[in-house]
Parts: structure tokens; C-alpha cells; sequence
């Protein structure tokens, strides 16, 4: 009778948090706690607005945690009352139903048991478990730590250094022949990331390592390691490419942010030049590349290679050209080159499709802005090559992003001996002898991956009708330029 009278009540208290909306009341905490957190930290506003900011979240937690006391208050009351009841009645003790409810066995078992049942209740594949941007499905706790790990460099910074010093004791001092993929955004460095990172013994960023990315190993150990799962869905383009957790992405931006922050100012990206050299910050940067591959060994991703090699996907890095080569004696780059007409076009819609995202949720905007994905929509930020001037043309024309094209490929062009530049021409018409030529440039072993997978075999076209003709001579010129130095 103990046993079921303490059973009875757990099973009021439990019904009656539900039936007081206590899960909806810890959802706004949640958000309101990550709303404070983003206007601490939020660059675009003035200290005036993050002070009323912060004293309305303030308000609202105290607000919220008044809610919370009295609604675990009314569960506590009302499960006493079964108890109180029985005793009342001469079927048991309140004393002896208190003993057995606060037993260490007792406490164990029932919060297995309501585990178990959260588990067997919960959809497979919860849209609040998914961790897309691109369909604003960031739950109220993935939002949270997402505030949290990049409210301040210092965090991911402690992060790292917590890691280093507890899991990851046994991380290389060097990569082998880091190999980086650039080029300006639409240009087909996202397939060209999905084929190579399919050869073993290459290491890259994954969705997975998100918010503390500068502690891969021990993020994926708190966060669930493997059984975290999502459901694969379209990424935020809107361009057909599908994405879930494991999914190979470009996240790297972050420790070169941490390291050059002078180098991201309102009115661009500068250029990396030799003097820009940072001992601290590069050593941190390829302490940081060794760490992924060290997580992907360790998560069995890397299978049946001795050489690893760190693999990067980072459209910022044509800024850094000469400075990757440099820091990087032994790295190779590749640059896929796509048709200035094709690339500005499709350059254009996303920069539409992204004001349009940015304007209708902030966190999408706060999100890019943090992994340093300055490309498109209200926070575009150009890289600013020699004498690009981004107040020429207004990004809302076709001739901006012709004209952002061809002061790209001609800073290219300065250092194409040192680079493997791949025609996305070419990755659709002959895809397996193109990535093959590729990897033999790369000193890679394609160990047979079927690269047909991941490249369009439509012809790649455009309507040119909108473009200065002067403009688009000058564009065609440099990539029939490119071409003649392009993998084959």
C-alpha cells in the first residue's frame, strides 16, 4: 500500500506540472535568457539599446521565475494530497510513504522509469531536435547555447583550452598537407567539399560540432555524441542540397575571426597580406585543424588511411590566398571556377533570398554573422580585393556581383600556379576523370568514390541580358584565363 500511495502521488505531481504549462513557461526562460545574451553581444545595436534590452529580459525572467515557483508549488501541494488522504483514512502512514519517496533506490528507479517514458513518448525525429538554420527550427535549448558559445571569444577560447587539458591530451602538433577549398560563395565549393571529404583520410567540419566548435571531442561527448540525430532536410538555399548532423560544413571563418578580429570592419573583409602574421594566432589555428582531425579519428570517421589530412571549406579564404601559402608551406588550395554569368546570377538570388530570411528572424542573421558567413543578405560584408569599391554598384544589381566576380578571379589569377583551379564546367560533363585529375594534383588516393554523385550533369546557363556588356567582356576575359590553367 506504501508503494502505491507513493506512486499515486508521483503520478498527480507529474500530471499536474504538465497540466500548469511549466514546459511552456521554461521554453520562454530559455529564449528570453538567449534574447539577453544576444544584445549583450550584438555588434549592430548601441549600448543604449542593449541596456533596455537587457532590463526587459531581466524583467521577464523574474516575471518567469515567479511562474515556475508556483506552479512546482501547486504540483508539491497536490501530490501531498493522496498521501495526507490515505493517512487520514488509517490506510498508511504519511511518515512511512515520505520514508520510501525519499529513499536513494526509490528516487533512481522512478527517474528511470519517467526517462524511459519521455523517450518512448517523444517523436523520433522532433523538429525542436533539429539543428538547421535554414528552417528556423533551432529549439529554445539549441538557441540558448548557441547565444552562449559565442557571446564572447572567450568563451570558445575556454572551451578549447578545457578540452585540451581533459580530452584531448594525445592531439598531433601539425596536419599533413591541409587542404582548403575556396572561392567566392556559389561557385560549387559545397559539392566540391561533399566529394573529397568522402575519400578517407580526409577530416572535416561537421554540423555536429556546432555552437562549441573549438572543443569538437569534448562537445560531442555532452551533447550526446551519435545518438543525437536529425531528420535530413534542405538546407537553407533553397538549391536542392540536403543536410543533417553529419554532414560535412564550413565552420573554420570562426578561429580566423578569433584571431585577425581587425581584418572584419563595416564596410568589409580586408585582404591578408605577409605582415599580418599573428605566432599566437596561427598557432592556435593549426592547433585548432589538428583537433578535428583528432575528433574524426576518434568518432570512427576515418577509416583505412595512416594520412590525414585536415579538409576546409571556407569561401572567405580567397582573401587569404598568398597568407594560407605561406603559413601553409606544404597545403594545397582548390578554387572550382563557375561562369560569370552563372555565378553573379545565382550570386544575386541568394543574396535576395537571405535579406528576405534575415528581415523575417533575427537569430538566422545573428547565426551567420557569428560563423562568419558574411556572403549574402543584410549583413553581406565583401571581401575587398585591390581596387574593389563596394558602393560602385548596389548589391541588389546583377552588375555588383559581376563586377565583385571579376575583382575575385583576378586576384585569382595572381596566384594560379600555386592553386588547383576546376571548372564546374567541367565537374558536370566529365565529373569521375575531372575529381580524378583533381586528386592526382592533390597527391590524394580516390579510392574509387563515385564522384558522379555530386555534381549537376545539366549544363550550367544563364541570361545574360542584364549585365553591362563592357562588364561582362572584362568577366568572360579572365575566365577564359582561368581555363587554360584549370585541372583536366
Amino acid at each position: 500500500m506504501t508503494i502505491a500511495i507513493s506512486m499515486t502521488a508521483v503520478v498527480v505531481f507529474g500530471i499536474c506540472f504538465g497540466l500548469t504549462g511549466i514546459a511552456g513557461v521554461a521554453h520562454q526562460v530559455m529564449l528570453t535568457t538567449s534574447a539577453g545574451l544576444s544584445a549583450m553581444m550584438n555588434p549592430e545595436i548601441d549600448d543604449s539599446a542593449k541596456e533596455i534590452a537587457v532590463r526587459r529580459a531581466g524583467l521577464s525572467l523574474i516575471r518567469a521565475a515567479f511562474g515556475i515557483f508556483w506552479r512546482f508549488a501547486f504540483a508539491l501541494g497536490a501530490a501531498a494530497a493522496p498521501i495526507y488522504a490515505a493517512s487520514g483514512l488509517g490506510l498508511v502512514s504519511s511518515a512511512d510513504v515520505f520514508t520510501v519517496m525519499f529513499r536513494l533506490d526509490y528516487i533512481v528507479g522512478v527517474s528511470a522509469v519517467m526517462i524511459l517514458a519521455t523517450a518512448l513518448l517523444r517523436p523520433s525525429n522532433s523538429s525542436t531536435d533539429n539543428m538547421s538554420v535554414s528552417k528556423n527550427q533551432y529549439s529554445a535549448t539549441d538557441r540558448f547555447f548557441h547565444e552562449l558559445a559565442f557571446s564572447s571569444p572567450a568563451i570558445l577560447k575556454g572551451v578549447s583550452w578545457i578540452e585540451d587539458n581533459t580530452m584531448a591530451r594525445s592531439v598531433p602538433e601539425a596536419v599533413d598537407a591541409p587542404i582548403f577549398i575556396t572561392s567566392l560563395a556559389r561557385g560549387g565549393t559545397t559539392a566540391m567539399l561533399n566529394a573529397l571529404s568522402d575519400i578517407p583520410g580526409t577530416a572535416t567540419h561537421i554540423f555536429r560540432d556546432m555552437p562549441f566548435l573549438t572543443a569538437p571531442v569534448l562537445w560531442h561527448r555532452l551533447s550526446g555524441g551519435d545518438k543525437r540525430t536529425v531528420q535530413r532536410h534542405q538546407r537553407a538555399h533553397g538549391d536542392g542540397l540536403e543536410i543533417d548532423l553529419d554532414t560535412p560544413e564550413a565552420f573554420e571563418e570562426v578561429a580566423w575571426k578569433m584571431g585577425w578580429p581587425e581584418k572584419y570592419t563595416a564596410r568589409g573583409i580586408d585582404l591578408w597580406r605577409s605582415s599580418d602574421h599573428n605566432p599566437r594566432s596561427e598557432r592556435f589555428l593549426r592547433h585548432h585543424m589538428a583537433k578535428i582531425t583528432y575528433a574524426r579519428r576518434l568518432q570512427g570517421r576515418i577509416k583505412g588511411a595512416s594520412k590525414v589530412h585536415y579538409l576546409s571549406k571556407n569561401n572567405a579564404n580567397i582573401a587569404r590566398l598568398g597568407f594560407l601559402l605561406e603559413t601553409f608551406p606544404d597545403c594545397k588550395i582548390v578554387v572550382p571556377v563557375r561562369r560569370p554569368e552563372c555565378h553573379a546570377a545565382s550570386l544575386l538570388r541568394q543574396h535576395c533570398n537571405f535579406l528576405k530570411k534575415h528581415r523575417e528572424d533575427d537569430f538566422i542573421r545573428h547565426y551567420m554573422r557569428d560563423i562568419g558567413h558574411f556572403e549574402f543578405g543584410a549583413i553581406h560584408r565583401p571581401i575587398l580585393f585591390e581596387d574593389f569599391v563596394p558602393g560602385h554598384f548596389d548589391p541588389a544589381n546583377s552588375n555588383y556581383w559581376m563586377n565583385y566576380w571579376i575583382h575575385t578571379f583576378r586576384h585569382v589569377l595572381e596566384h594560379r600556379d600555386k592553386l588547383a583551379l576546376v571548372l564546374q564546367d567541367d565537374l558536370r560533363a566529365t565529373p569521375m576523370a575531372t575529381m580524378n585529375g583533381l586528386c592526382e594534383k592533390l597527391d590524394l588516393e580516390s579510392y574509387g568514390v563515385n564522384f558522379h554523385r555530386y555534381f549537376h550533369r545539366d549544363p550550367d546557363v544563364a541570361n545574360i541580358e542584364g549585365f553591362d556588356p563592357q562588364i561582362f567582356e572584362n568577366a568572360c576575359d579572365i575566365y577564359h584565363r582561368i581555363a587554360r590553367f584549370a585541372v583536366n
